[in-house]
């Protein structure tokens, strides 16, 4: 009898393990660069800004563009704004971006669920003259 009591422990962990697994893939990502070179990821500690479409960067600091991120969810999977904003992060710092622009958040309802998608251009600054 102890036997099959431990039998399905070990099925149930592991059920709950594969759930975990899953619910870790939540989220769907694309990045399109837009040039061919390449840029060192940032420190780990790095803090990458987000600017909302709404705040334009001034002048004083002159940058391109290298690339866009899009990355999306659907709330009943745990998805909310700000696990896609850090997820954008994430994937700036790693392809060496300074900063994402244009950054926004639109929600579709889908049969009584919300899908989440965040959409933003990293941009690497032109270095000083």
């Amino acid at each position: 009898m102890e036997n099959k009591a431990n039998i399905m422990h070990k099925k149930l962990l592991f059920l709950g393990l594969v759930l975990l697994a899953l619910a870790g893939c939540a989220t769907s990502t694309r990045y399109v660069p837009y040039t061919g070179q390449w840029f060192a990821p940032k420190d780990e500690l790095f803090t990458e800004n987000v600017y909302p479409e709404s705040q334009a960067l001034g002048a004083g600091n002159p940058y391109y563009v290298i690339g866009k991120v899009s990355i999306e969810g659907f709330a009943s999977n745990g998805v909310n704004p700000a696990g896609l904003a850090a997820q954008a992060k994430e994937i700036a710092r790693k392809r060496g971006a300074d900063a994402i622009i244009n950054a926004r958040t639109e929600v579709f309802h889908y049969y009584g669920d919300e899908l989440l998608r965040f959409k933003g251009e990293l941009i690497v600054y032109s270095p000083a003259r």
